[in-house]
């Protein structure tokens, strides 16, 4: 029996477009809110635009996403489907956190469609996870589409290892860093802490056989860049974002 770790079914590649012209290549994956689904990737992916400078880095602004989902039934295939990032007057449909400019990180409500036959989603959050305690040093996995979409578009599993204090995160920068050599198509990627062997919950240590404990941790946004570019370090903005941007429910302008 062929099986597929379900945290690769949460992903989404994705190509931003702009007037039906490629501008490249990115990731995002689901989230699940009551009835309503989003899809979680970087600003800088559906602006085109750097997060510090807000300078276009792109030919033109991205207007569409190029999404492939997963299908629901079991051949492992995947369905196209576009989703309009930007309404008739070209203002975006994205929601962004408030108050905060610099969190590389935007949700965008996915249409309904109804009871969709063919597409699975499979939102991040409905995962069964445990509170594994998130510490430096740590090894986590970005999961994300280096090489682009190309078949059978299931992510690479990149390891890296946290490289600065996790429990300062919120108070400080909203990121962590992450010690891990990246792509460009791998900025809006899911980050998880995947225990195997012993599941690290809060004042204990539980054992476990077949079945992994995981977290979500937060983005992937790609590396934080220096004068030289001597160190591979990325930036993972905080988890919670993701709620705080969906329960805010501000367009950006």
């Amino acid at each position: 029996m062929t099986e597929i770790d379900a945290f690769s079914l949460t992903t989404v590649p994705v190509e931003q477009l702009a007037n039906n012209t490629s501008m490249g290549n990115a990731t995002a994956f689901v989230w699940k809110q009551g009835a309503q689904h989003y899809l979680i990737t970087n600003w800088h992916v559906v602006t085109g635009r750097n997060t510090r400078t807000r300078v276009l880095e792109t030919p033109a602004a991205p207007d569409t996403l190029r999404c492939l989902f997963n299908i629901r039934i079991g051949d492992f295939g995947k369905q196209k489907w576009d989703i309009r990032i930007r309404d008739e007057n070209h203002q975006p449909s994205w929601l962004i956190r408030p108050g905060m400019p610099g969190v590389d990180v935007v949700a965008i409500p996915i249409p309904m469609t109804g009871n969709d036959p063919v597409i699975n989603m499979y939102p991040i959050n409905t995962l069964l996870s445990k509170p594994l305690r998130v510490k430096i040093g740590m090894d986590v996995f970005v999961l994300g589409y280096p090489f682009g979409n190309a078949p059978p578009a299931f992510p690479v599993w990149k390891r890296g290892s946290i490289a600065s204090e996790p429990d300062i995160v919120r108070m400080t920068t909203g990121y962590y860093l992450v010690d891990t050599a990246s792509r460009p198509g791998m900025s809006g990627a899911p980050v998880i802490l995947q225990n195997w062997t012993n599941d690290y919950v809060e004042g204990s240590v539980r054992a476990f056989n077949d079945m992994p404990a995981t977290n979500f941790i937060g983005v992937y946004s790609g590396r934080l860049h220096s004068a030289k570019e001597e160190a591979q370090i990325g930036m993972v903005w905080h988890a919670s974002f993701v709620e705080e941007i969906i329960a805010m429910n501000t367009l950006d302008t």
